[in-house]
């Protein structure tokens, strides 16, 4: 059974790539899925590392969030959610980026692609189409994502077609990344070395939690004779 584990979470590596393209598909119910998964881990308590870091504490109708990029206070509104409703959504829920901070794409990364610092070969017209989507994100009085701000996250939608385009293609189901390529179960967690390459985890020490490596190479230093 470990060795199923083993193959599944190799597999997901590679198939999170094309998962992106069930982005536009799960955009509509983003206020939705996230406020079930949210729940189910609280409820739960089931560490999901981006959404415990926030440490929501239970307030009247729901939980607080302090967040980490934003002065704003993260709000969850609480229910129940069942088993059956949290492994129906999950899918759905794994192809979103509750890391960028315009919900469906990032300003920030717009605003590199209209200064020619990344992705200079775009047509004129497209970039102007980001700069505008930049723009108008400056007008959006919550700042923040939504691992940083859970239901309020969606008071001040923002849905570019290009833009969530662009940064669904950097940054494709980053959602699943955060659910089954960070662990806190130390249980789980596997590493072993190929051709000088590390597949499996690597503890970080300032959580003690572990983040996937997929072929990174092993660093070797030589170091003088005393």
């Amino acid at each position: 059974m470990r060795y199923l584990y083993w193959f599944f979470v190799l597999l997901t590596v590679f198939l999170r790539r094309i998962l992106f393209i069930f982005v536009f598909v799960a955009i509509p119910f983003r206020k939705y899925l996230r406020n079930a998964v949210y729940n189910w881990h609280i409820q739960n308590d089931v560490k999901l590392k981006r959404l415990f870091e926030r440490t929501p504490t239970p307030v009247d109708g729901g939980y607080s969030l302090k967040g980490w990029h934003t002065k704003d206070v993260g709000f969850i509104k609480k229910r129940n959610v069942s088993n059956i409703e949290y492994y129906l959504i999950l899918p759905l829920w794994l192809v979103l980026d509750d890391d960028c901070n315009e919900d469906t794409y990032d300003a920030t990364y717009n605003k590199t692609i209209v200064k020619k610092e990344r992705l200079d070969w775009l047509p004129a017209s497209l970039t102007k189409k980001l700069e505008t989507a930049y723009l108008k994100s400056l007008d959006c009085k919550i700042k923040g994502n939504a691992f940083d701000l859970g239901d309020r996250r969606s008071e001040c939608p923002l849905f570019e077609f290009w833009s969530t385009l662009l940064w669904s293609i950097r940054n494709p189901a980053y959602n699943f990344n955060y659910k089954f390529n960070q662990l806190t179960n130390p249980d789980l967690a596997f590493k072993f070395v190929f051709f000088n390459r590390i597949f499996g985890w690597e503890l970080e020490p300032t959580d003690n939690t572990y983040s996937w490596e997929c072929g990174k190479e092993i660093k070797w230093y030589m170091y003088p004779l005393i």
